[in-house]
């Protein structure tokens, strides 16, 4: 099941994303200014005591007792009692003088630490101003740099999106051209799409956490750092304090309750003295370093706010050129994810355009719409007869009757289009519908009498009656040469006569209309099939037009004579065919300007035409009759079901016969060395195949069913990409 997020899920699922980055580094708590504001007076606390302590470690000294302790004097209790009063009255005095001291302290520090606080605040102000103009522009603050192009998130999903626009795009443009393709694969071509999508880094917002936690996590590690130092030089400072105390009191050590009294009055008197000073030093030291850094904070928040407005500036022109930037490359990547497709349209546009502006028959760009007769509101029977209006397939016009030339007024007489194309180079008409459906061209090339016009009367014949073998829609188009074939079909299939020569003159192209069986969609195609003379392999492609334009076609039927081959009578020797058709074929390398050893692209149906007549006319005779019986019974399915794989079976069948046929000829070879691999060899007769009417020439004698005649033209339009196999 898919389950479909809107946009404020996504949102969600960002948050909880971040939510649980916050938690993984541990700032997820909350934090405010006044924590860091106790931090940051602790710190200085903690260093003002570190400074108390080391200072105080260097003034102690530890006095020397040796003989002039009071215990070694005649009378000491004398001493006591004038020392524990003197003693008393000092420490009276220091108390009342460090008590003033500390108090001055204590006001000096709390006056230094609302200037401090004040001072202070306005650095964290100032650290969340730069945070949100950070976060507004994207400079990158602490390194003082303006904003730099960053990938986000955001630019990765455009670059998600594009490569999923991409494959769609490319799956439509497969669609579009899934003929050419098709033709491509068909022709070995070696064809591959790679597309490569990588998506950017996105920015790492969860490892930057907000200006306040990273300032209270500073000050957390500082002030355990100096907490640590100031407990440790206290601890130095106390140690060496007792020492020095300890040689104070070993002074005026006396045994008896008087000395007793001084010792607690010296240890008491010091301590509290050193207590009480240590609070005012502290104190002092604090006032000093809080004023000391307001002093200097103040000082440089005014030049942070000019860098800031600085780094602002720059950023705000940056965040601008890169906005323009992600924008266009944004722009520049959908449109490319979307090329594929929008070329395949156009190629496919372009193809259709190039063959609606040329002629069928002599590929002539002089094509004007035909119109014929006055305007509607007449009646129909002027129309028909107006001074153009020709039928189809009538190369003649009729003449307009006197009685309709006289009714019409001269507005009557503005020509309407008739739906047909005219070309003004030959005079071949076609259905204007036709125009705009792709075209193609395969002519029938072989010697005199090698069974062309047969092939294409008979295979014509098929398609005409629905019994060729195709599962697509292939029917017959109006066209000049249809009367010419409807004879060719008399005489071959009634009359049972042979249909004669062809004379060496530019054909009227016999027109199928295609509709393949495309799962994807039905391909459409316009098949003009030209029944070209057996002089067209004696001309000169420099000299006869009509070569010139046959070598330039989408494909070929060659035709190979098995029955001509040692040039008895009116026919051609072998080494006769096997030359005019190297000439024809170099002179198709030569027209397509492609180099020498160069495959030519195009596919080629080489016809083995008259295979009925082996037994009696070619040297393989009767080891012919287990071929053909193969062919009438394992490679013979009904028309509907015909695959392409009979279709090679077929050929790899001629294959084996080919030696046999021809011998002393490596027919394969010398076809291959023109076209490579896009090569079938197609049996046939435009007769019948039937084992007891074997090498009879007479027609008259004959059953007339065709074999194989229409497998080449439907061939060619497979190796084009068309669907036409079952």
């Amino acid at each position: 099941m898919i389950v479909r997020m809107k946009w404020p899920c996504w949102s969600g699922v960002l948050s909880m994303i971040a939510l649980a980055g916050a938690a993984e580094v541990g700032w997820a708590r909350p934090v405010d200014a006044e924590t860091l504001v106790e931090k940051r007076y602790e710190w200085h606390r903690q260093k003002a005591r570190l400074e108390v302590a080391e200072e105080e470690t260097r003034q102690l000294t530890t006095p020397g007792v040796g003989g002039s302790a009071l215990r070694h004097f005649q009378d000491p209790q004398s001493v006591l009692r004038e020392l524990r009063l003197v003693l008393t009255d000092d420490y009276t005095a220091l108390r009342n003088a460090i008590n003033k001291l500390a108090d001055e302290a204590q006001r000096r520090r709390t006056s230094a630490r609302q200037l401090w606080e004040e001072v202070y605040r306005q650095r964290i102000q100032f650290g969340l101003y730069s945070e949100e103009q950070q976060a507004r522009y994207g400079f990158d603050w602490d390194r003082r740099t303006p904003v730099s192009f960053r990938p986000t998130i955001y630019d990765g999903l455009v670059v998600v999106w594009a490569a999923v626009l991409f494959v769609i795009a490319m799956r439509f443009a497969r669609h579009v051209r899934r003929v050419a393709l098709r033709r491509a694969a068909r022709a070995a071509a070696a064809l591959l799409l790679v597309a490569v999508v990588s998506l950017p880094g996105c920015s790492d917002f969860a490892a930057n956490p907000p200006w306040l936690i990273r300032e209270d996590k500073k000050l957390t590690q500082q002030l355990n750092e100096i907490t640590a130092k100031a407990d440790a030089a206290a601890a130095v400072a106390q140690q060496k304090w007792q020492a020095t105390l300890e040689g104070w009191v070993a002074l005026v050590a006396v045994p008896g309750t008087s000395g007793e009294l001084v010792e607690r009055l010296l240890r008491d008197g010091e301590t509290e003295v050193r207590t009480r000073l240590q609070e005012a030093v502290l104190e002092a030291r604090l006032a000093e370093r809080l004023l000391a850094e307001a002093e200097a904070e103040r000082t440089q928040l005014a030049a942070d706010y000019n860098e800031l407005a600085d780094v602002r500036s720059r950023s705000m022109w940056r965040a601008s050129a890169f906005a323009v930037l992600r924008s266009s490359a944004a722009v520049v990547l959908l449109g490319l994810a979307i090329l594929p497709y929008w070329r395949a349209q156009r190629q496919e546009a372009a193809i259709i355009r190039a063959d609606a502006k040329k002629c069928p028959r002599c590929f002539s760009e002089r094509l004007i719409v035909e119109k014929s007769g006055p305007p509607p509101g007449t009646t129909s029977e002027p129309a028909r007869a107006g001074p153009r209006y020709r039928n189809p397939r009538a190369p003649q016009a009729m003449t307009p009757t006197p009685a309709t030339t006289a009714r019409s007024s001269p507005e009557d007489q503005s020509p309407q289009e008739t739906g047909y194309i005219e070309c003004q180079a030959c005079s071949f008409r076609f259905l204007r519908s036709y125009q705009k459906v792709r075209r193609l061209c395969f002519p029938a090339v072989g010697v005199r009498a090698s069974g062309k016009t047969h092939m294409l009367a008979t295979g014509y014949d098929r398609v005409r009656k629905r019994t060729a073998p195709t599962i697509a829609v292939v029917q017959p188009a109006p066209s000049l040469g249809d009367a010419r074939f409807e004879n060719y079909i008399d005489m071959i299939m009634n009359l049972k006569r042979d249909a004669g020569g062809t004379v060496h003159a530019m054909p009227d192209p016999v027109m199928l209309h295609v509709r393949d069986a495309d799962p994807a969609g039905p391909n459409t195609a316009l098949v003009n099939l030209f029944d070209y003379s057996g002089e067209l392999v004696d001309s000169s492609v420099d000299v006869d037009r009509l070569k010139k334009q046959a070598v330039t076609m989408d494909g070929f039927m060659l035709f190979l004579d098995p029955t001509q081959l040692y040039g008895d009578g009116s026919n051609v020797t072998l080494d006769r065919q096997i030359a005019k058709l190297n000439e024809f074929m170099a002179d198709m390398r030569e027209a397509r300007n492609m180099p020498v050893g160069q495959i030519i692209p195009v596919p080629v149906a080489v016809c083995i035409p008259k295979f009925d007549l082996l037994l009696t006319e070619n040297p393989i005779q009767g080891q012919a009759i287990p071929f053909i019986r193969k062919l009438l019974t394992h490679l013979n399915p009904p028309p509907k079901q015909t695959t392409i794989e009979t279709i090679k079976a077929r050929s790899n069948l001629v294959e084996q016969m080919l030696e046999l046929m021809f011998r002393g000829v490596d027919i394969r070879a010398l076809v291959e060395s023109y076209f490579g691999s896009q090569v079938m060899f197609f049996p046939m007769t435009s007769v019948s195949l039937f084992e007891n009417e074997l090498g009879v020439r007479d027609l008259s004698k004959r059953t007339i069913a065709p074999y194989g005649v229409a497998e080449p033209f439907l061939w060619l339009l497979y190796m084009h990409g068309y669907e036409v196999f079952a």
